[in-house]
């Protein structure tokens, strides 16, 4: 019995055959093996350049995919037949969109090559290796002319990101930076309660990514972003924060649910139509210093859209245990390769979220060093390119030294942004929420994600670097 897991293995070994390795093998340029949405492998084989493939050498090949993949074989075996090929359209798309399998040399001078062609129904932002194309260039990021996009991520729910992405925003804000936040967390939407009390929002991401695509250039997203502006939360001099809420969670917001779902399973629109928003977000509101995504927790195609496709960064938050390393290690991995053609991995910033406050120095010490460590071995096995220098364990500006957020009380329940009434007593409530949130603890985001893109942390303080 083989598993899903075996198949390409078993697919390299048809190929060791000795009446594979001498007869069909040579003539072939490259190899491509693709595994369809149920797991079943067919194979398209381009021969060399005059060669002819002769159909006794290719009933030897299906008869070894038999006998080693099983039930595993999709009995499809695709050829190139020229312009007037039936399957010309499927061929031409199976060369665009192939890649490089793992285990291909890259060397021009040995055929044949290599490649894998997935089919997916899901989860193609945290498996396709064409990522990494965020709205507008990096460069412009760091020469001041675009906001950094940042992603908050955490890969288990409950962990405080929502609440440390706010408290970032405020921040950020109260240091005179332009800020917008966008609410992608579309499943369990909840940043425009934070900040208003009156939950009768008309329209936000959902509507857009829906709407969009028939009114085009009737549907406008400026209108229905939010402003906060309260002096209590931003200071008397900060600079006003833009939020763009998920949507009205109202009796219509499953059905728009169900409807996005479709859509990016039929035709992928949904990366561009992203970016066209995000685009559309700051031409409304500009200038930006920063645009902060709120995504997901877990495994979810639009966190993973978020982290992959979107962001000039990511803020990704974990516990001390082996779950959370289990799912972080995998983003670690991810992230170490947005866009694997140009090998440059996107700049992270790791949260040991909620960790251990007022449980003796000791057992502290003991969480705290264990979670270091582990990120230590985490991003040098899984983010650092084989050969590439890795910073010192000890540098306190490396993507795998922690920022500590201790858990507190008073952020563990619902946070609310708003005076609830026009009493003293509410009024010291809000600042003294807004002081826990914009502390030395949570501000050491918004100083390192200022450190990477260049930017002074006060910016009414123009000689800080």
């Amino acid at each position: 019995m083989i598993s899903f897991g075996d198949t390409f293995d078993k697919v390299q070994e048809c190929f060791t055959e000795s009446d594979i390795e001498s007869g069909l093998k040579p003539n072939l340029a490259s190899i491509t093996i693709i595994r369809d949405i149920y797991g079943k492998i067919r194979l398209f084989l381009e021969p060399k350049e005059n060669i002819r493939l002769e159909p006794t050498e290719i009933d030897k090949l299906k008869q070894h995919l038999r006998q080693k993949l099983g039930s595993y074989y999709g009995e499809d075996i695709w050829l190139p037949q020229g312009e007037k090929d039936g399957y010309k359209a499927l061929i031409d798309t199976i060369k665009n969109e192939r890649i490089a399998a793992e285990w291909d040399d890259n060397d021009d001078d040995i055929s044949p090559h290599w490649y894998v062609l997935e089919r997916h129904i899901a989860k193609q932002t945290w498996t396709n290796q064409n990522s990494g194309n965020p709205p507008w260039k990096i460069q412009l990021v760091d020469q001041g002319r675009k906001p950094a996009i940042v992603t908050f991520f955490s890969f288990k729910g409950g962990v405080g990101r929502s609440t440390a992405l706010v408290a970032t925003a405020l921040t950020l804000a109260r240091n005179g930076h332009r800020v917008a936040i966008v609410d992608l967390d579309l499943e369990a939407p909840g940043l425009s309660t934070v900040f208003f009390q009156d939950n009768s929002v008309n329209y936000g991401v959902i509507d857009y990514l829906l709407e969009k695509k028939i009114q085009n250039r009737d549907w406008t997203l400026r209108n229905d972003i939010l402003q906060i502006n309260d002096p209590l939360l931003i200071g008397n001099s900060g600079e006003q924060l833009y939020l763009l809420p998920a949507g009205n969670v109202d009796a219509n917001y499953l059905e728009k649910l169900a409807r996005l779902d479709f859509q990016n399973l039929v035709d992928h629109d949904i990366p561009e139509t992203f970016k066209g928003m995000l685009r559309e977000l700051e031409s409304a509101v500009k200038p930006l210093d920063f645009i902060l995504l709120d995504s997901r927790a877990g495994f979810h195609d639009i966190g993973g859209l978020a982290l992959t496709d979107l962001s000039h960064a990511a803020v990704i938050f974990g516990r001390e245990s082996r779950q959370s390393w289990a799912g972080l290690t995998h983003v670690i991995r991810r992230l170490s390769r947005p866009l694997a053609s140009e090998e440059e991995q996107l700049p992270v910033l790791l949260v040991h979220a909620m960790a251990p406050a007022g449980l003796g120095s000791g057992r502290r010490n003991e969480e705290l060093k264990a979670f270091k460590d582990k990120a230590y071995l985490a991003f040098q096995n899984n983010y650092y390119y084989e050969g590439e220098d890795v910073p010192n364990p000890d540098d306190i500006n490396a993507p795998f030294t922690p920022i500590i957020l201790p858990l507190q009380d008073d952020l563990q329940r619902d946070i609310t942004l708003f005076p609830s009434d026009e009493s003293e007593e509410e009024s010291d409530r809000l600042r003294q929420l807004v002081d826990l949130m914009t502390n030395e603890d949570y501000q050491k985001i918004a100083e390192r994600l200022c450190l990477r893109f260049n930017k002074n942390f006060n910016k009414f303080n123009k000689t800080q670097v």
